[in-house]
């Protein structure tokens, strides 16, 4: 079998790219194009991530960012609502805002976990 020769690219481009060519494979065994699927048994390189990165908000700077958020006007009583639903149940951007506010009135406090369309609220 000839080699591929080697390409200067990170680990997870690498094994993407290889995720790429099983399914292609993949797809052409199917369709009975091929008898089996070349690309099965090659292992990409290891990869292991030890931090994400995402930043997290501590305690002291979620405060001050919801301190800083000027409140006398209805502007800012919707961002600062707004954001501090986001800080504290740890929603994304496109949950919080798809919530219609009947959702948060009627209970005391939200977690609120988004799966399609599908909405889980947990409240006391």
């Amino acid at each position: 079998m000839a080699r591929i020769p080697a390409i200067n690219k990170s680990p997870p481009s690498v094994k993407q790219h290889l995720a790429a060519i099983r399914m292609l494979f993949d797809w052409l065994v199917v369709r009975q194009v091929v008898a089996i699927n070349p690309a099965a048994a090659v292992r990409g390189p290891r990869h292991v991530v030890k931090k994400g990165k995402t930043p997290v908000l501590e305690a002291n700077e979620a405060r001050t960012l919801l301190d800083s958020i000027d409140v006398s006007t209805p502007v800012g009583l919707r961002d600062r609502a707004l954001i501090a639903l986001l800080v504290y149940t740890f929603a994304r951007v496109s949950a919080a805002i798809s919530m219609s506010a009947t959702m948060l009135f009627t209970i005391d406090w939200v977690m609120a976990t988004a799966i399609g369309r599908n909405w889980r609220l947990f409240g006391k």
